[in-house]
């Protein structure tokens, strides 16, 4: 199951020649892939669609808009509250 989440993140780093640079722009980097991965909706043919929008809706219980790309800049604009939560 693990491998589900990791091999999105190999592919992202790979292409980006993993920590290529300052370890500040590789921890950016990574906390970015995880942000986009916790808010990019569910593929509509799967089934956990019909409960959650997205892993984001799975973990709070909510959204604030049908849009995933708002629900990632409403959560954001919270201090980053609800956004790191969704990280971890």
């Amino acid at each position: 199951m693990i491998d589900r989440h990791l091999d999105p993140l190999d592919r992202c780093l790979y292409a980006a020649r993993y920590f290529h640079g300052h370890l500040m722009s590789a921890e950016y980097q990574v906390r970015a892939w995880a942000l986009f991965h916790n808010f990019l909706p569910y593929c509509p043919r799967a089934k956990i669609r019909q409960q959650y929008l997205s892993p984001f809706h799975k973990l709070t219980g909510f959204v604030y808009h049908d849009n995933w790309l708002q629900n990632l800049l409403v959560a954001s604009s919270l201090g980053g509250r609800y956004a790191t939560y969704a990280i971890r």
